[in-house]
């Protein structure tokens, strides 16, 4: 049985029942008439004796203080217990309920309602329903609506004279309170409180976990105390939620004081009822001390069945794990049942889950846990199931914790909340959904928004749920307690009065004395108090208490708030509701100090919060271009401040913020020529700007007209065929030194070796002959003259008038072509998203279509980064595009793919086992089949002495040494500083052209951070700290998950590919730009570059990579976009410099790198295909290459083993 709300104008009215007189005359009995429940349930009121009434008297001399739970008015805070009642003088309904549930023994009458069946739960239900109604009821009472209104209201009102009608006429809300629980306002609160507790807490590399902990009806506590062997669950939900809760508590003191899962540092949890029992059941977020490293991980959460010991084994071990394996058919495997399934007949849960030889933890998505295959010696269970005996291997595993298994016995699922706090948002939203509301939006006058109304109108309750209401179980739970403060503008603190203060207030208001706010306490406080100076509004509470009675902060004497730590957090603030207190709220999250010293920015002070946020990078506005280009002005070269404009017209202007280029253009229009010329040279050197920016502007798919920007003299817009010659042909349009063409001189004079000479003259051949191959496969191991090869045959095709389109998977490997090289996508205009067939729509006579159609070869670099649905769309597009040829592979064109299947594979979403990407990586395509494969063998770099080294390398690439492999002592250092001392002998300050060959890598962000965390922390320099604008691009005030729309919740995202909100910079420190802004230059996503000057609204940097080494370059602020493919993920905007700090850098980022000095942190052990190969084979000397890897094995020589991952079933051609 359950109860419901509908959907009603009003909420269900508290109404008493109707009986008839012998006569038949119809009376009413009031609700809370004594003889409502008699009359009401006879069989549960046998005696017919009184139910609740007001003037039940409330004693206390028979219960001990601490005993008494919950004896606060039912409108306060019914979650809280262990408070001792002093004031109360009659016992509440919910008191006189839970006396009526009580079980006790030799009282048979008493307890009749457990025997009650549905009547008993129909009983539970209508009083839950009539607590919340008289709650409902209580919060409308007139005496206390509160009105609300802020000093420029009230001094209005009486620089009227009084004439409005009435100082009512300022709106009242009738809000349920946050902590009465099961509403709206309560689970957004907790959701808020939440993050607080998860962002504050949580340490970097350390691990965070999400518990669901369910009830096993089967429990015997449960089943010996029904009355009879046939009573059913559903009839006894008291006994489930009470030893649920005994359960509850027993996990509770296991987690947080018996640190099995370490030690716990912050904690958010609530309490959800299933819908078909009702069963009681938790959802548990917590943060701890526990380094996230596999080892740890696989320890704590098992994915796996455990293997069954030997009958000669008797140890603990062995019965412990004897006993898990008899309990995992009954809690953790998962069947795919029908209740499961999607109306696709997939499985909801995504089972059956894939396969992994080792636990991997990724920064970006949830973890994959140890699921040995039955081919890699995983166990298989075979089940019992009716007559059919079902085997389950490790792929319909729940992840559990094997201890809170046996000890429990009952089904729960431990997950690794991954990532960084941003990644928390599924963890927290989970056990803070909430119920389900509908909500109404009346736009009709004065909106009086009533949420008991709301509350009342969409209502579900079990039985079991309605119980745990009646004695107050928790709905959430959390670690800290969480002091709420508000922001308000100077002079606008909230006024609350009430009918017998209105008139004084108002009076007090007139006089200039304004009530004290927990903001303006602080801001005196930070005036006068110079240990507060550093301390941020939220951050006081946890140090500093409000005293209500003197309106003021005195410092904490008690570090706890009933047995909790304390924290702050700040109320949201709509930017669209109010600009200037949403800026006052931005720079209160991120600066210390009262409205002056907000207001000041570089000694500055401006007029309003907005201005200053603005001016401190917090706001966007059209001005923030113009600062960046004259902070520019002051040291770039044109060439500089050219790609400058560029970036800022390209990846900064949306629909929603338009930039003005034509007001840019004419302001620093000096600026982007050199003005070293006469008069007469200036309208020319104008026109080569306005070429070059055209140029710039083509090549990212815009033109100048996108912009209102005037078109140069022999506009490529207007001249196609030049803008085709010009890319085929790169010739740059010398203006300044910066624009040097690119030096050839090193391929003019080459010499090939008997290889390279072959596959060159196979090209050439391949051209001329219209009858001979066209698709050819270039592979080879480092060093081998492979990059080398390509520019050779590139700069001597163009040489000879051939078309080529020189491509990549990467930006960085488009990076290493002489001059024109771009990424795959780029070149054939494809999104980030592709399917099979799907192609882009270009016109034949277009830019982007002629060079298609007239390029004689195609060029792909590290190709087994790319999936094969690309290669066919490519495919696909030369065949549309060239109608003629449709039926000839690529339209007749020569392709050339270059690539090493010993490294990286394409990325397969939320999968990492190796053997899931042979199937969509180029080799699986029926393309791959045609092409002709040629492997360079003689290797150009190594000496002699380096060549075992290099043949150990190609045998770990080909995975003839086993999974495991052994790394010489030699090579490994004991701790990370010896790790970055090793890499960085030279220190820091040295040239850029020396930082470029040293390198360091890791397979996963969580090392890479903690790297250049270490390396960023021992720099002596200037420092900045920039923050990012984000804006969510889903703004709806009455949706349930509101609290994740906040600007500061989104301050804490940082999804993949995205720069953090916070980045901290330091002069000399190495960045890694994390987009594509200019190939040509060499400005790609990957590319390293030391800064040189941090200013307001501009970096300066120098590239220490590439063909454009040692090149100068100013980054300016671009937009980036996040969308969460979810149903109730965020999507936002982020307005950032697209830079995050590389000292260390993932493996995947550095294929196609070299250094001379090598340094890896195998802290985290590699998990894909050729992470191990790639890594070791960036250096092409044993000797210059470290290795640090804690805590991992060693063979019989002392030397380390690591696990090296290569995908069965490739090809190494």
């Amino acid at each position: 049985m359950f109860s419901i709300w509908t959907e009603s104008t009003d909420p269900p009215l508290l109404k008493g029942v109707y009986i008839t007189d012998l006569q038949g005359s119809l009376f009413e009995i009031k609700p809370y008439n004594p003889i409502v429940d008699t009359l009401t349930y006879p069989l549960l009121f046998p005696n017919g004796d009184d139910g609740f009434h007001e003037k039940f008297p409330f004693n206390t001399n028979k219960i001990p203080p601490k005993s008494v739970k919950n004896h606060s008015e039912d409108s306060g805070s019914d979650d809280e217990l262990e408070e001792t009642p002093t004031s109360k003088k009659y016992i509440s309904f919910r008191d006189y309920i839970r006396y009526r549930l009580a079980i006790r023994k030799d009282e048979p009458l008493h307890n009749i309602w457990s025997a009650g069946g549905g009547l008993s739960q129909k009983f539970t239900l209508d009083y839950a329903a009539r607590i919340d109604a008289q709650v409902a009821s209580f919060l409308r009472q007139p005496q206390f609506n509160l009105l609300k209104t802020i000093p420029p209201t009230i001094l209005k009102h009486l620089a009227n004279d009084g004439r409005l009608k009435s100082v009512d006429d300022i709106t009242s809300v009738v809000f349920f309170r946050k902590y009465h629980p099961g509403t709206r306002p309560y689970f957004q609160d907790m959701f808020y409180d939440a993050t607080t507790i998860m962002s504050r807490t949580r340490r970097k590399g350390c691990a965070s976990f999400m518990l669901t902990f369910t009830s096993n009806p089967n429990w015997p506590e449960i089943k010996r105390n029904f009355l009879h062997k046939n009573q059913k669950l559903v009839d006894r939900f008291d006994v489930m939620c009470r030893v649920y809760e005994d359960k509850k508590r027993k996990l509770t003191d296991l987690i947080n004081n018996k640190n099995i899962l370490g030690k716990i540092l912050g904690s958010a949890q609530s309490r959800e009822f299933q819908k078909r029992i009702g069963g009681p059941h938790l959802h548990r977020v917590y943060t701890t001390d526990l380094e996230a490293t596999p080892e740890n991980i696989s320890n704590i959460i098992w994915a796996h069945i455990p293997p069954n010991p030997p009958d000669s084994d008797t140890s603990d071990w062995a019965n412990f794990l004897r006993k898990v394996r008899d309990l995992l058919p009954k809690f953790q495997v998962h069947d795919c049942g029908s209740h499961c399934r999607g109306h696709d007949g997939r499985c909801m849960k995504h089972f059956p889950k894939a396969f992994c030889r080792q636990t991997i933890i990724h920064a970006n998505r949830p973890a994959e846990y140890y699921r040995p295959s039955p081919e890699d010696g995983g166990e298989v269970l075979s089940v019992p199931r009716g007559r059919a005996v079902i085997k389950y291997d490790n792929s319909r595993i729940v992840p559990y914790n094997p201890f809170i298994m046996v000890m429990f016995q009952s089904h729960h699922n431990l997950e690794l909340a991954y990532g960084q706090t941003d990644n928390l948002k599924y963890a927290l939203k989970y056990p803070f959904k909430g119920p389900s509301f509908s909500y109404i939006k009346n736009t009709a006058g004065t909106i009086n928004i009533d949420e008991p109304a709301q509350y009342a109108k969409m209502l579900y309750r079990s039985p079991a749920e309605a119980f745990s209401r009646i004695q107050s179980y928790k709905y959430a739970d959390l670690s800290h307690a969480v002091i709420p403060l508000s922001i308000h503008l100077p002079g606008n603190q909230p006024v609350f009065m009430t009918p017998a203060s209105r008139n004084q207030i108002i009076a007090d208001v007139g006089q200039g004395k304004y009530p004290e706010s927990k903001l303006t306490a602080y801001w005196k406080l930070w005036a006068k108090d110079n240990n507060v100076k550093n301390i941020l509004f939220e951050n006081l509470p946890e140090t500093y208490a409000f005293h209500d009675d003197t309106k003021t902060w005195e410092p904490r004497k008690y570090k706890t708030v009933k047995g909790q730590p304390v924290l702050g957090r700040i109320y949201t603030v709509s930017p669209r509701a109010d600009p200037e207190k949403f800026a006052l709220y931005v720079l209160t999250k991120h600066f210390p100090g009262d409205p002056d010293h907000l207001l000041t920015v570089n000694g500055i002070k401006y007029t309003t919060f907005a201005e200053a946020a603005r001016q401190r990078g917090l706001f966007e506005d059209s001005s923030v271009w113009e600062r960046t280009l004259r902070e520019g002005s002051y040291s770039l070269t044109p060439s500089q401040m050219r790609q400058l404009f560029v970036n800022i017209l390209v990846f900064s202007s949306t629909d929603d913020c338009v930039i003005d280029a034509l007001h840019l253009w004419n302001m620093f229009i000096d600026h982007f020529f050199d003005r070293r010329c006469t008069e007469d040279q200036r309208p020319i050197r104008i026109d080569r700007a306005l070429a070059i920016i055209e140029r710039y502007l083509l090549a990212n798919g815009k033109s100048m007209s996108d912009y209102g920007l005037p078109l140069p003299h022999n506009s490529l817009t207007d001249d196609p065929d030049t803008a085709v010659d010009q890319f085929f042909f790169p010739q740059h349009i010398n203006d300044d030194d910066t624009d040097a063409t690119a030096d050839t001189s090193s391929l003019v004079s080459a010499t090939l070796n008997p290889e390279q000479n072959n596959f060159f003259d196979l090209i050439v051949n391949s051209i001329r002959d219209p009858n001979s191959a066209k698709l050819y496969f270039l592979s080879g191991d480092g060093g081998t003259g492979k990059t080398f090869l390509l520019n050779y045959l590139l700069f001597h095709l163009r040489r000879l008038g051939h078309k080529v389109l020189a491509t990549a998977s990467t930006g960085i490997a488009a990076t290493k072509f002489y001059a024109g090289g771009m990424t795959l996508h780029s070149a054939f205009r494809f999104g980030i998203n592709h399917r099979p067939g799907q192609i882009p729509q270009i016109q034949f006579g277009s830019y982007f279509g002629r060079r298609i159609i007239e390029s004689d070869v195609v060029i792909i670099d590290e190709i087994t980064l790319l999936e094969m649905t690309l290669l066919e769309n490519v495919d696909l597009l030369c065949r549309t595009m060239v109608p003629s040829k449709r039926d000839i592979p690529f339209a007749g064109k020569v392709v050339i793919l270059s690539g090493d299947w010993k490294q990286s594979l394409p990325v397969v979403k939320n999968c990492s086992i190796p053997e899931m990407a042979v199937p969509v990586c180029i080799q699986s395509s029926y393309l791959y089949k045609m092409f002709l494969k040629t492997r360079l063998m003689q290797n150009m770099r190594l000496q002699p002495s380096e060549i075992q080294f290099k043949e150990w390398l190609y045998n770990l690439g080909i995975n003839t040494s086993g999974d495991k492999i052994a790394l010489p002592k030699s090579m490994m250092v004991e701790t990370r500083d010896e790790l970055i001392s090793f890499v960085f002998d030279q220190g820091f300050t040295i040239h850029s052209s020396q930082l470029l060959t040293r390198l360091m890598l890791a397979p996963t962000n969580r090392s890479v951070d903690l790297n250049n965390d270490l390396i960023l922390a021992s720099f002596n320099s200037q420092s900045r700290d920039y923050y990012s604008v984000d804006r969510s691009l889903t703004d709806d005030p009455l949706d349930p998950y509101a609290a994740q729309q906040d600007v500061s919740y989104i301050n804490n995202l940082t999804p993949s590919g995205l720069p953090a909100h916070h980045l901290h910079l330091k002069v000399g420190s190495v960045i890694v730009l994390l987009i594509n802004l200019n190939t040509s230059k060499g400005l790609c996503n990957g590319t390293r570059l030391k800064i040189i000057a941090l200013r307001d609204h501009l970096i300066e940097a120098e590239t220490i990579y590439g063909v454009n080494q040692g090149v100068t370059v100013g980054l300016s602020r671009v937009r980036m976009q996040h969308q969460d493919p979810e149903p109730d993920g965020v999507s936002f905007v982020r307005l950032q410099f697209p830079v995050r700090t590389a000292f260390c850098m993932t493996i995947t980022k550095a294929q196609g790198q070299t250094c001379e000095r090598l340094g890896i942190d195998f802290s985290d052990e590699p998990f894909a295909h050729g992470q191990l190969y790639t890594a070791l084979s960036r250096c092409t000397n044993s000797n210059f290459i470290r290795v640090f890897a804690p805590n991992k094995p060693k063979d019989n020589d002392g030397n380390t083993l690591i696990t090296n991952v290569v995908a069965r079933g490739l090809q190494f051609d």
